[in-house]
C-alpha cells in the first residue's frame, strides 16, 4: 500500500468512527474495509475514540478536526525511513489523547498491530469501579490489579486479574467473557460473580451471584461449572477444588463498603483489614489466631472503632503504633497489652 492510500484509509477510519462519512466515502470505505491493514488502523482509531468518549472536554472540542490537524502535520514529515513515519504516527495518537483531556489509567500499553491494554491498580486502602468497552461493570477491591483491552475485538473478551473483583458481565452469547488468574480461568457469557485471587493468598475463590460460570485450569482444561449461590475454592498448592453453597451477600457486600463476618477466623480477618485500611497487623499470641469473629465492618468507619468493639467482645487487646514514614502497625494480644 503506497503512502497516499495509507493516509486516505486513516482519514476514512476517523470519519467512520465519528459517523461522518459521506455516501461517496461510505462506498470508498466498503472497498478497503476487508484488508488486514485497514482493520489494524480502525482498531487504533477506535481505541482513542473509546478513551475520549468519557472526557469532560468532549463537548467543547471538535475531535475529528483536531485529529486531522495533527495527522496533517505528520503528512508533512520528510519520508526518510518508514520507521520514522510509524513513530510519528503513534506519537500523534498520544498527542490526540492528551489534547482531548483523556484520563488514562496508571499504565497504558500501546502495541503496534496488537490490541492496546489498560492496567488499573488499586492501592491498599482504596476501592474503585470501572466500565469495560462492552458495558461490563467491574468493582475492584483494595490491592487489586486488572488488565483489560481498551476495546474488545469480535472474537474474545478477556481480562487478567490479581486481587479481588466483582463482575457484572454484559450478556453476549456469541463471545464469552474470560477472567484469567494465576490459578484458573473463569468463563461466562453474561452474569454476576465475585473472584478473589490475590497472589499472596493460598486459595482462589469464585462466588456466583447469578447466572452461570465455568472454571478452567490455567492450561484450559475444564474443571467445573457453578450455579447461583455456589462457591468454588481452589488451593493454589495442591490444586484441590471444593464446591459449596454460600450466602453470596457475605462475599459481595464489600462493593457497598461493608464486609459481613460470620465465624471468620481472626487470622483471615487480619488480611481483610490490612487491605482495606492499608496497615500492617500482627497477631502477637498464636492461640488467638483462630478466634472466630462475627459482625459487620463498614469502610466509612475508622479501624480504631472496629478494633475497640473486638477488644470488648472477644477478650483481646490491641496497640496502634504510628509510623510516619511507613504503614501504621496494629499489634493484637490476648487479654492485656504487655508493657513495651
Amino acid at each position: 500500500m503506497d503512502k497516499s492510500n495509507f493516509d486516505r484509509i486513516w482519514d476514512l477510519a476517523v470519519k467512520k468512527v465519528h459517523n461522518s462519512l459521506t455516501s461517496e466515502e461510505e462506498n470508498e470505505w466498503e472497498g478497503v474495509s476487508d484488508s488486514e491493514q485497514t482493520g489494524d488502523i480502525l482498531k487504533q482509531v477506535e481505541q482513542i475514540h473509546q478513551k475520549s468518549s468519557k472526557s469532560f472536554l468532549m463537548k467543547s472540542i471538535n475531535k475529528e478536526k483536531n485529529w486531522n490537524y495533527i495527522h496533517g502535520k505528520i503528512n508533512k514529515t520528510p519520508k526518510i525511513r518508514q520507521l520514522y513515519i510509524d513513530i510519528a504516527k503513534y506519537a500523534a495518537v498520544f498527542m490526540v489523547a492528551v489534547f482531548l483531556g483523556i484520563l488514562i489509567p496508571r499504565s497504558f500499553i500501546f502495541k503496534p498491530q496488537e490490541q492496546a491494554l489498560n492496567k488499573v491498580e488499586m492501592d491498599w486502602g482504596q476501592m474503585g469501579k470501572i466500565f469495560l468497552s462492552d458495558g461490563t461493570q467491574v468493582w475492584l477491591n483494595a490491592g487489586t490489579t486488572l488488565e483489560y483491552p481498551a476495546s474488545f475485538d469480535k472474537k474474545t473478551r478477556t481480562v487478567s486479574l490479581n486481587g479481588e473483583a466483582q463482575f457484572k458481565v454484559t450478556h453476549n452469547k456469541k463471545i464469552p467473557f474470560e477472567v484469567e488468574t494465576s490459578t484458573g480461568i473463569i468463563k461466562v457469557y453474561g452474569t454476576t460473580f465475585n473472584v478473589a485471587s490475590y497472589d499472596d493468598d493460598s486459595e482462589m475463590t469464585v462466588t456466583l451471584v447469578e447466572g452461570k460460570v465455568t472454571v478452567e485450569k490455567p492450561n484450559g482444561d475444564y474443571l467445573t461449572a457453578l450455579k447461583p449461590s455456589e462457591q468454588l475454592t481452589i488451593n493454589k498448592v495442591s490444586g484441590k477444588a471444593t464446591l459449596r453453597y454460600v450466602d453470596t451477600e457475605f462475599y459481595s457486600s464489600w462493593i457497598e463498603g461493608k464486609i459481613l463476618l460470620e465465624e471468620t477466623e481472626l487470622s483471615d480477618l487480619v488480611k481483610i483489614l490490612e487491605r482495606w485500611y492499608n496497615v500492617d497487623i500482627k497477631i502477637m499470641d498464636e492461640e488467638i489466631s483462630n478466634l472466630k469473629i462475627s459482625g459487620t465492618i463498614s469502610k466509612n468507619k475508622p479501624l480504631d472503632l472496629f478494633l475497640k468493639i473486638v477488644e470488648r467482645m472477644y477478650g483481646v487487646n490491641y496497640k496502634l503504633v504510628i509510623k510516619p514514614n511507613n504503614k501504621d502497625e496494629v499489634l493484637i494480644y490476648k487479654n492485656e497489652v504487655p508493657m513495651i
